[in-house]
Formats: structure tokens, C-alpha cells, sequence
């Protein structure tokens, strides 16, 4: 076993996790439609039993989304998820031929044994089968030889809730993966966690013996929640926040700092022109240089047109999202 960050380790790790390591993968968010109804399921309520779209945090209205998304972080592979994506096959394959067109890596998560005509038609990188709360792991035996039939990685992904011998036979028997993730608490399904004496801390669940048993498979990858944060989305933040003009500024967990003004955003524009200053213009207010607060002239020149500036800490992301805010 190689271990890596925030208590993660793996005997062998599909490409497709290599890229969210890196920070390089964008989750594809196809629906939040499924005909399961699994007990830990983690998705928002904003997404879970809705038909909608997401590249990472920005809602998909169009393929231009989606494109400006993967330049946001550029992007090196796709992930697709839900929901069941499966569920919206033709949405999916629109979206796998615009990413392989594009060069980039595209896995997908699925609880349906996908036929061989689905899996011809996909031509994705890697798949891998999520049996329901662990249940009926057979079924997806036949799914797994076909894919790695036609050249796909191919194996198991599923949540530490118990031990399923037969999901380690599957693995090993096919040569396939099994990625192993510690069981995450949301809001969506906190309760459910707790009802069956799940001891959750923070937002996760600790299960060292389950953890240990999986350990058997042949092609072992274990991912912890923390990971997820410290790693995998600290790393996405970070590209993204390099793929921003040069004024903003990008700390060390990829969050951005930078000058917010509000109010008269016209008579703005036209002053940082004037003192030639750099900014970019969202509908609620322009985003600048933190040397704004601290040129004089400028600061009162702008205060005086109307405008109210904040020094601001913020996600990279399309949503814009306040951390932290402090009026000049």
C-alpha cells in the first residue's frame, strides 16, 4: 500500500483518481434523477431529485457552460456522476463526444449494469459500478468483463458502510478496481446516519474495520473525506484561482483576495481607467486590485462617485462565493 494525503492510500489507482488528486478533474453533475433511494446518499438538496446540470458549482444551461467550466480550471478529465447519468443517456453521450474531442479523460460512475450496446456507444476511459447500500454486486460482473473488453478500466466504487466479500471476489476475479470512500455526512443524510448508529465526526464517518477487510482487493484505493477537501478541492481551487487577471490574489488554499466595489459600478469603470487600474465587471459590482484601498486619491475618488469598496475573500468558482468581507 502507498499512502498519500489526509489518511488516503492505494495499492493501484485508476487514472481517473490520479486527475483528482491533481486538482485537474471536473465532476459533471448529468441529473439528479435515481431510482435508488440508498441511505448514505450525499447529494444537495438543490440537485438530489432534480432533473439539472452541473459542471463543478456552476449550473450547465448550455455547452458553452460546460466549456467555460473546463477553462475555469483546465480541465484534464471529466467525471460523470449524479443522480444515475445513466438514466440520461443520449445528455451523457453529448457530453462524453464534446470531452473526447476536447482530449480530456472521461470516467463515469453508474448503479446500472450497462449492457454492451451502452457500453460500445459510450466510448469512455472508465466506469465504475456503485451496487445500491452494496447490494446484488453479481450483477455488475458481466458489465465489468465487457468494459474492459473494449478497452475501458473498469471496477467497483463504493461507500464504507459493511464489509461485501462478494464485491472483492468480483474485483479480484476480473482484475478490476475497487475504490473504497469514507462514508461522507451531509445534510441530506445525517439523520439516516445516526438512525442506524453511524458515529459521525464532523462530516464523516470513521469505519477502520470495514476499511481493513476491503483491503483484500487486489487493485485497493481508499479515499477519505478529508482528502477530498485538503487535497483534491484545494488543488481545483488553486488552478482556478491562476486562471484569474493577475491583480486578484491567490493564498495558499486557492481562495482569491481582492477589492469589491459596489454601487455606481459605471462611474467605477471609468475611474480605475482613469488611474489605470485593472478590474473585472460582474452584474452586482466590479472586482479590482487591493492596492485600490490603499492609493488615496483613488479610494476617495471613488467613495465620492457613489461606490462602496470591501476588501474580500472568495471562492474561484462561477458562484463568486464570500468568505470573508471588510468594508474600506
Amino acid at each position: 500500500m502507498r499512502r498519500i494525503e489526509a489518511g488516503s492510500y492505494y495499492s493501484y489507482l485508476p487514472e481517473g483518481c490520479k486527475l483528482c488528486r491533481r486538482g485537474s478533474k471536473l465532476v459533471l453533475f448529468i441529473t439528479g434523477f435515481c431510482k435508488n433511494s440508498c441511505f448514505y446518499c450525499p447529494i444537495s438538496k438543490e440537485r438530489m431529485g432534480r432533473d439539472v446540470v452541473f459542471a463543478n458549482e456552476r449550473e450547465v444551461n448550455s455547452l458553452e457552460d460546460f466549456l467555460a467550466e473546463i477553462e475555469l480550471m483546465s480541465a484534464e478529465g471529466v467525471a460523470i456522476t449524479g443522480g444515475e447519468p445513466l438514466l440520461k443517456l443520449e445528455r451523457v453521450y453529448e457530453f462524453v463526444k464534446l470531452s473526447k474531442k476536447l482530449g480530456l479523460h472521461v470516467h463515469l460512475y453508474t448503479s446500472i449494469p450497462a449492457k454492451e450496446k451502452v457500453l460500445r456507444k459510450l466510448k469512455i476511459d472508465e466506469i465504475r459500478f456503485h451496487p445500491p447500500e452494496l447490494q446484488n454486486p453479481e450483477i455488475y460482473e458481466e458489465p465489468i468483463k465487457l468494459a474492459k473488453r473494449l478497452g475501458m478500466d473498469a471496477g467497483f466504487e463504493i461507500p464504507a458502510i459493511r464489509f461485501e466479500p462478494k464485491i472483492v471476489e468480483i474485483a479480484n476475479r476480473n482484475d478490476a478496481f475497487l475504490n473504497l470512500n469514507q462514508l461522507e455526512a451531509s445534510e441530506t443524510n445525517w439523520s439516516n446516519l445516526e438512525e442506524r448508529g453511524y458515529e459521525i465526526e464532523d462530516y464523516y464517518v470513521e469505519c477502520p474495520e470495514i476499511i481493513k477487510m476491503f483491503e483484500q482487493a487486489n487493485k485497493f484505493h481508499y479515499c477519505t473525506a478529508k482528502f477530498k477537501d485538503s487535497a483534491q478541492f484545494r488543488r481545483r481551487l488553486i488552478r482556478m484561482g491562476m486562471n484569474h487577471p493577475d491583480f486578484y490574489l491567490v493564498t495558499s488554499e486557492g481562495t482569491l483576495l481582492c477589492c469589491r466595489i459596489e454601487g455606481n459600478l459605471d462611474g467605477a469603470k471609468k475611474i480605475l481607467n482613469e488611474f489605470n487600474f485593472e478590474f473585472e465587471i460582474f452584474e452586482d459590482c466590479i472586482e479590482t486590485s487591493l492596492k485600490v484601498a490603499e492609493n488615496e486619491k483613488l479610494r476617495e475618488a471613488l467613495i465620492s462617485a457613489g461606490c462602496e469598496l470591501y476588501l474580500v475573500e472568495r471562492y474561484p468558482t462561477a458562484k463568486r462565493t464570500l468568505i470573508e468581507v471588510t468594508r474600506v
